[in-house]
């Protein structure tokens, strides 16, 4: 018998022991070598038909166009369901203080366009620095008690009311006048609105200067105020929670605010700026290198309501640091630039140099029209 050759079936021939010759069932057994069974499957797996896909699903974005804006504006109306700030909230003009000065165009337009929809604007590059800031409010708390008369407390922050008159009417007492912490405080106090006053004049010069010829109303000077607030921690004060969580325009200072035409706002520390205007009312972050400008009634009358009046404050939640209660300071200074009347008497001077000017004409032509009919 032939030797088997490796890789090939073999055959085993056998007889039941039970049954005869002629009944006998042949049982052939195939045995398969380990690489010959591997093989074969793989030979299965090639020569198969391949596994049909699963059927597409349909697309509703492709088969209705509307169904993006559809199901977007559903998604909105979901309670849970808040659109990113960045889509709802409004995008406050920032412009630099040297570039609108220099007269850019672009910056200067920048600014405009948001005053006059939100009636809100920052303002960085002012050359007031932070520790300058910080320096200034070194005596303001001996002087909040001294000066108890112009101090008020409202929730977890203090505020004291500052001008040059109630100050000069304040040293007529004796312990004020001769005090060398409060002369000191007055001095930095005076520093700091002279120098929010010039900033207020060279944007409110910018303003009256590109309004075109739309018609203005003269404003009325009045005096600089200034409110000086210092911020502690809420959970410092927690049975004495603020009057309102929105702007105190709400509370009466709306009225105040028609008699300026501009308010600054401005920071010691990083905090937020809850502003109410015509859009509604929401919040965005400033810190000590940015004032805010808000436009007060003032300047909506002068304009006729070109630009929209706007009402906000700083909030300031300063850490809790142990044995220091010197916690956060803001200022908010409210002036009515008289430079803002210069552009309405350019405009008055304007249409009386254009009336002079239609009258000359009409001189002219009526002469020469009476020389031409007389010859």
């Amino acid at each position: 018998m032939p030797e088997n050759v490796p890789g090939t079936p073999t055959y085993h021939k056998t007889r039941h022991a039970n049954s005869n010759n002629y009944n006998s069932h042949l049982l052939i057994s195939i045995s398969h070598s380990p690489n010959q069974m591997a093989i074969a499957r793989i030979r299965s797996r090639l020569t198969s038909a391949p596994a049909q896909p699963p059927s597409p699903m349909p697309n509703p974005r492709i088969s209705n166009p509307s169904f993006n804006n559809i199901h977007v504006d559903k998604l909105k109306n979901i309670p849970e369901f808040d659109v990113p700030d960045d889509m709802t909230r409004p995008q406050i003009a920032e412009v630099d203080y040297r570039v609108i000065k220099s007269k850019d165009k672009k910056a200067i337009q920048h600014m405009l366009d948001s005053a006059v929809k939100y009636g809100v604007f920052r303002i960085v590059g002012h050359g007031i620095s932070p520790e300058e800031l910080q320096v200034a409010f070194t005596e303001a708390e001996f002087c909040f008690g001294l000066l108890a008369e112009r101090w008020s407390r409202d929730g977890d922050r203090e505020e004291l009311a500052w001008s040059r008159s109630a100050m000069a009417a304040a040293e007529r007492r004796r312990e004020v006048k001769s005090n060398e912490q409060y002369l000191m405080f007055r001095q930095k106090m005076d520093s700091l609105a002279n120098k929010l006053e010039v900033i207020a004049k060279d944007v409110t010069k910018i303003i009256g200067s590109n309004g075109g010829k739309q018609p203005r109303k003269k404003i009325k000077e009045n005096e600089t105020r200034m409110t000086i607030f210092k911020h502690s921690n809420s959970s410092l004060q927690p049975h004495t929670p603020r009057s309102s969580q929105t702007p105190r325009a709400l509370d009466g200072s709306k009225r105040d605010s028609a008699a300026f035409a501009v308010g600054l706002h401005i920071p010691t520390e990083f905090g937020e700026f809850r502003l109410l205007s015509d859009e509604g009312p929401f919040t965005f972050r400033t810190n000590p290198n940015s004032i805010v400008f808000t436009i007060g009634e003032q300047i909506e009358e002068w304009s006729y309501g070109e630009f929209r009046s706007a009402f906000g404050e700083i909030n300031i939640e300063p850490d809790i640091k142990e044995d220091d209660d010197k916690g956060a300071y803001s200022v908010e200074l409210k002036c009515s630039p008289s430079n803002l009347n210069d552009a309405v008497d350019k405009h008055e001077g304007i249409s009386i140099y254009d009336q002079i000017i239609f009258i000359v004409i009409v001189v002219i032509v009526y002469n020469l029209f009476s020389y031409l009919l007389s010859s």
